[in-house]
């Protein structure tokens, strides 16, 4: 029905075209009698169900502390898969989250590639999503990793010309389902467009006037925290230790692991001030859930997200390149309603 050769169909690993991978889709559409968006959202779901059991589950649940920062940290890590690891090439989407009043997210996904937008959505209908199956990529990351039940819904749909390229620029409704039954996780930690700054402050720095020796005792160079002393070694690499409970994101009954912070010391305005660019010291996904942290509390720019991501694909038993070929190139094999 697909037009391939007996026999090659289905080979695994293998890379099919974006005319080849349609045909496949519209054949399966044609033989299991369900529509073709719900094949897509189908494949969503499995997506991030095979890659969260195959060994990528640590790096997903370091991404963000709520769903929207996930969907915001999503371009990054493409990025990162694209350019720093595998130098591919790959067309992958984008996405960016607007936080609505009522409490709802706008996902705004842009592709270069026509029709792919179910992969993200998932299934209308909550009967078939409960069993399990025909969740998208986004349903399936919110109960998977957040604990939470959300529905999508498309609000608008329309092509865009940018450059040389037509992009599909889909907007998604997202809204969380309420359950009396449990304590849910909120989808997005703003209450509305403006950030709430004391999320992202150490607990002793929120007086008027905080001393730098309050928050931080210096680790390296072994020499007195002063002036005279951050000037005789300004060419050296500063580590500092956060004092207290070296938590700076969330509330935990628990007590976190010490948190370092390793940076320059740069001189401002002939030395009447000093500027400390620093970066957290961690290296792995395993030392950032320790501490309470995300990949998205770390600046975009910053390399050490870099650092974590690679480590974990090196540890990884199954390559990470694999994995999201998967969803850059969509390929037949393996289905989760082929044993149902």
């Amino acid at each position: 029905m697909a037009k391939f050769e007996l026999g090659t169909e289905s080979e695994i690993a293998h890379y099919y075209n974006d005319d080849e991978t349609l045909r496949l889709v519209n054949a399966m559409a044609n033989v299991i009698g369900i529509p073709i968006e719900e094949v897509w959202e189908a494949y969503g779901g499995f997506l991030i169900q095979f890659t969260m059991e195959t060994g990528w589950d640590e790096l997903l649940r370091a991404m963000a502390p709520d769903l929207e920062g996930f969907l915001d940290s999503l371009d990054s890590l493409h990025y990162f898969i694209d350019h720093v690891v595998y130098k591919t090439k790959l067309r992958g989407p984008s996405f960016r989250c607007d936080v609505q009043a009522d409490g709802t997210l706008l996902l705004h996904y842009y592709s270069k590639r026509s029709g792919l937008y179910p992969i993200v959505k998932g299934i209308r209908n909550l009967r078939k999503a409960s069993s399990g199956k025909y969740l998208g990529v986004v349903r399936e990351v919110a109960r998977r990793i957040y604990d939470t039940e959300v529905v999508m819904k498309v609000q608008e749909r329309k092509q865009e010309h940018l450059d040389a390229f037509v992009t599909e620029h889909v907007v998604f409704v997202i809204t969380q389902i309420e359950n009396s039954n449990s304590v849910q996780k909120a989808i997005s930690s703003k209450t509305d467009s403006q950030i709430d700054l004391t999320q992202k402050c150490f607990p002793t720095a929120i007086r008027q006037e905080t001393r730098v020796t309050d928050l931080l005792e210096l680790v390296h160079p072994e020499v007195p925290f002063s002036y005279e002393s951050i000037r005789y070694y300004k060419n050296s690499l500063f580590v500092f230790r956060l004092k207290g409970i070296g938590d700076i994101v969330h509330e935990v009954s628990d007590e976190a692991k010490t948190v370092l912070l390793k940076g320059a010391m740069v001189f401002i305005d002939d030395g009447k001030y000093i500027l400390y660019m620093c970066s957290v010291n961690v290296t792995t996904v395993r030392e950032l859930i320790e501490r309470n942290l995300h990949l998205s509390d770390m600046q975009r720019h910053d390399g050490t997200r870099d650092v974590i991501m690679l480590n974990q694909s090196r540890m990884s038993q199954v390559e990470l390149k694999f994995v999201f070929f998967l969803y850059y190139y969509p390929c037949l094999w393996s289905w989760p309603w082929t044993n149902s």
